[in-house]
């Protein structure tokens, strides 16, 4: 089975590439491996205490991934087109690099076609704070949206076949952006707002737009994000899995585990070594095997599809 998770922040918690094969954090190679064919985003973003140069801690983060593959090329390739995604079903480990927060290029659309060039496909436009693109749903409404700047950004995105990721976006920066696409975008890492009052999380307003375009909600297991409580199970993935299929049906759900970035987990759930368990009690549930398929990776397989060229 192919499991395709649309975040994790493991980039930010490691200290050298290597660290990447095996590690005491909530994803590795090793354990990803197990899997069969395993795809996953790995995401750049910089902390509260690093926020004074974020874009440089950001830019450390993925050329970490960068210099893995170019060290082990055999434990992990980086998908950075379509045909790359074909590929991946022989089975093994892949990655695809993302910025969670447009700080990353620095005002410019000459460094946002720079990190394209170096293999960046997904952009989580902001972090937890407004920046030079848009407004963060934890910010100060800097700009009421996206900025004109963020207009621009939106655009060459489409243009180079990037995926455009709206987690964390403020409620009017979803609405600005989703009047602007053409291409399918994504949450890769969030839930719904109906079930865990949380505002990082999603309306069943929102969730439909997403739906619409061809997009894909990926399930965050942070425990915050799935409980008003913090205090989470499984079923509670299974929850919010249930409240979007009955609003758009299982071809717009996927993982977006946020491993190494959420702290507290459900219980059960150590690390990727424990995905598996998501997929048993979906069986439990009585979703297909397909719909499992879906779930597990399909449908981000097939939004990746679409935007990369």
């Amino acid at each position: 089975m192919l499991i395709f998770d649309g975040h994790c922040d493991t980039l930010s918690r490691i200290n050298n590439p290597e660290d990447l094969m095996k590690n005491g954090f909530h994803w590795d190679l090793e354990r990803a491996g197990k899997y069969g064919t395993y795809i996953q985003v790995l995401a750049s973003f910089a902390d509260d205490y690093l926020r004074a140069r974020p874009e440089a801690v950001m830019a450390s983060h993925l050329e970490k991934a960068i210099a893995f593959e170019g060290a082990y090329p055999d434990r992990l390739r980086l998908i950075r087109s379509a045909s790359d995604l074909k590929a991946a079903y022989k089975g093994g480990v892949y990655g695809i690099l993302g910025a969670e927060g447009a700080e990353i290029f620095k005002g410019s659309l000459k460094e946002l076609e720079r990190w394209f060039q170096k293999g960046l496909r997904v952009v989580t436009l902001c972090w937890n704070y407004d920046n030079e693109v848009c407004d963060s749903v934890a910010g100060k409404r800097t700009h009421h949206g996206l900025s004109p700047f963020g207009l621009k950004v939106v655009e060459r995105m489409q243009e180079l076949g990037m995926v455009i990721d709206l987690s964390h976006a403020s409620d009017e920066t979803f609405e600005d952006v989703l009047s602007c696409v053409n291409s399918p975008v994504a949450a890769t890492h969030s839930n719904c707002r109906a079930i865990c009052g949380n505002p990082r999380n999603l309306t069943d307003a929102q969730i439909i737009q997403i739906a619409q375009t061809g997009g894909v909600v990926g399930i965050n297991f942070y425990g915050y994000f799935l409980t008003n409580t913090g205090k989470a199970q499984i079923k509670d993935i299974i929850i919010h899995i249930e409240h979007i299929a009955g609003l758009v049906g299982t071809g717009h759900i996927g993982m977006g585990c946020d491993f190494d970035g959420a702290n507290p987990m459900p219980g059960g759930i150590m690390g990727v070594e424990s995905l598996y368990l998501v997929l048993e009690a979906l069986g439990k549930a009585n979703y297909s095997d397909q719909d499992i398929r879906m779930i597990a990776g399909e449908n981000f397989m097939r939004l990746f599809t679409r935007v990369l060229k």
